[in-house]
């Protein structure tokens, strides 16, 4: 990141029109809102967290953990991922001012990190690659002791194969990999991955897959019957085989146009992450998601801390306050993915937390694929030969 004008960094919120959704992968501009906040020297109410206490002084006491003495907190995120209302309430209730930049891929982020120092203090990679932002020392340790929400996590987010106990990662919301169609479009309901990667010759132009390697290969491999973490030559060469077959009727491969592409009508099948397929659907009630038959994939996104960052005691406060269940409910409820914090459910909306496409039952199969060494290295070679570099 380079050095921030004195202007467009000061609130940079990244957000679109005012009252659209947004979910995992542009948000409104509330500029206004909190340079008046700032204005007004505001650093009352209280910090979301254990004990809920927060008082002026307090927030504009000193954050312990920081590189630099700075009320200042970069974040990396995926576009269209967190409400409009959580950057807002944390920088009024702790005087920590917010520079929010948003990515569209897994590719996109670890590309970023590998090119050189950043001033980022939270990135949000998904779980699978933790294990190569390990083994290239891209990521430290949290400040455990400044973040006392993570006793909010379930269970199944603490005890993980890719960072037991949580020591680089907090989990900020998971979802599914799936199909967005339009039904009215297609002339009925999709329930195979072979709709997506063998489309009908009426879809040409209508289809997109996700510019995401884990995504692409592994879906691939699970409709081919393959295991969704084969590393067999001759299992890519038939993924490689399949998605090049599937090409000339792809409209695009994509992580961050395919919500508003489903919605207009310009799209008709798109492999996607689930709640960017639900926010498409706000605006096009002939848009549908689902889990194919063959089964998927779950991911899990993690705020993380990058090696040598500026703010981490900032960045494990922000931690701390989204673990609260009323700032999950409020970032889950709106961009209509899962949250890792089961106490924020019975805050969530009914037709939500009883929707199977959100939550769903334990006898759809979905796998979680980790990405590492050699297994990273021929997904990637077998991606770039359909997609390219």
């Amino acid at each position: 990141m380079g050095p921030y004008s004195r202007e467009d960094r000061d609130l940079n919120l990244l957000m679109e029109q005012p009252g659209r959704r947004v979910g995992r992968r542009s948000f409104l501009q509330v500029a206004r809102l909190l340079a008046a906040a700032g204005a007004a020297g505001y650093a009352g109410g209280t910090v979301a967290g254990r004990g809920d206490g927060g008082t002026a002084a307090a927030a504009a006491a000193p954050i312990p953990g920081n590189r630099r003495e700075e009320r200042l907190l970069n974040v990396y995120n995926w576009s269209d991922y967190i409400d409009d209302r959580t950057i807002p309430l944390f920088q009024a209730q702790t005087n920590l001012r917010i520079n929010y930049d948003v990515y569209s891929s897994n590719e996109d982020l670890l590309a970023k990190l590998r090119a050189g120092p950043t001033d980022y203090d939270i990135i949000v990679p998904t779980s699978d690659f933790i294990p190569t932002y390990r083994a290239l020392d891209l990521i430290e340790p949290i400040r455990q002791d400044l973040v006392p929400n993570l006793t909010n996590l379930d269970r199944e987010f603490v005890e993980t194969d890719y960072d037991p106990g949580n020591r680089y990662t907090v989990p900020w919301q998971w979802g599914t990999t799936g199909i967005g169609f339009n039904r009215r479009r297609l002339g009925g309901t999709v329930d195979s991955w072979g709709t997506l990667f063998e489309p009908p010759a009426g879809a040409k132009g209508r289809v997109s897959l996700l510019r995401e390697v884990t995504d692409l290969i592994g879906c691939a491999l699970i409709y081919l019957g393959k295991s969704p973490n084969s590393t067999r030559d001759g299992d890519l060469a038939e993924v490689v085989k399949l998605l090049k077959a599937a090409k000339p009727r792809v409209k695009r491969f994509t992580t961050d146009t395919y919500i508003d592409e489903l919605a207009a009508n310009e799209t008709w099948l798109a492999q996607g992450w689930s709640g960017d397929v639900f926010q498409a659907q706000d605006q096009n009630p002939d848009v549908s998601y689902v889990i194919p038959r063959e089964g998927s994939l779950r991911f899990v996104d993690v705020m993380c801390v990058p090696k040598g960052a500026p703010h981490p005691g900032n960045a494990a406060r922000f931690m701390n306050y989204a673990l609260h269940p009323k700032v999950q409910a409020r970032i889950s409820g709106y961009v209509s993915y899962g949250t890792p914090v089961s106490l924020a459910k019975p805050l969530l909306p009914e037709d939500q937390t009883s929707d199977p496409a959100i939550y769903p039952p334990a006898n759809i199969k979905l796998s979680i694929v980790t990405l590492t060494g050699q297994k990273l290295q021929k997904w990637r070679a077998a991606y770039e030969e359909v997609v390219g570099p």
